[in-house]
């Protein structure tokens, strides 16, 4: 762990960029060589308006960015134990709920929500404004397109990405009950109606 320091109770390596104006960061997080987090809003029209609010126990690998959001949630929401792999992109006012695994070089496009328990293969797209459901996997250079469903608790992999199967190892390697998946389902509705 060469050229990290200690600030704020998170280790942060010396070449990562932070806009600590406008980021707000819990503890034990781990930021990597040359990590953006607090770029300006990748938007042709909107402007940066609002924060970027990181929990705790996260890992950001070398070349992740983190842009601010816009005035459409004024807010770029990262919650805790989440692992992102080199060269990630999350674009503005996405949100990212617990133990979210994005895998190397995924492109999240602007105000995309993912929800708690699923893993992004290598490369995947997701269109901006798309919902993840939890304890997905998305399969690897797999495209999410702008009107696919993405349930909770399957597996979808494919250019575009289609729906193949349930995620039997993810729902077990979680203990995820069937009462659970049903809860998250209802959870997935709601967050859709919201985002409309």
């Amino acid at each position: 762990m060469l050229n990290y320091l200690k600030k704020k109770g998170n280790l942060i390596h010396k070449s990562a960029l932070i806009n600590w104006k406008n980021v707000e960061m819990g503890k034990n997080n781990i930021i990597g060589p040359y990590v953006i987090i607090g770029n300006i809003a990748q938007h042709p029209r909107l402007k940066s308006n609002g924060k970027i609010i990181i929990g705790n126990n996260n890992t950001f690998n070398e070349y992740t960015n983190v842009h601010l959001p816009t005035k459409l949630r004024r807010k770029t929401i990262i919650g805790n134990n989440n692992y992102f792999m080199d060269s990630v992109t999350i674009d503005h006012d996405c949100i990212i709920e617990d133990n979210v695994i994005l895998s190397s070089k995924v492109v999240l496009g602007g105000n995309v929500y993912i929800m708690k328990g699923s893993q992004l293969g290598i490369k995947a797209s997701i269109h901006q404004n798309q919902i993840i459901g939890s304890f997905c996997m998305i399969g690897m250079h797999s495209f999410v397109t702008k009107k696919l469903n993405i349930l909770p608790g399957y597996i979808y992999y494919g250019k575009p990405a289609k729906k193949k199967n349930k995620n039997l190892v993810g729902l077990k390697r979680n203990n995820i009950t069937s009462k659970i998946l049903k809860n998250e389902n209802k959870r997935y509705k709601k967050i859709k109606l919201k985002t409309k």
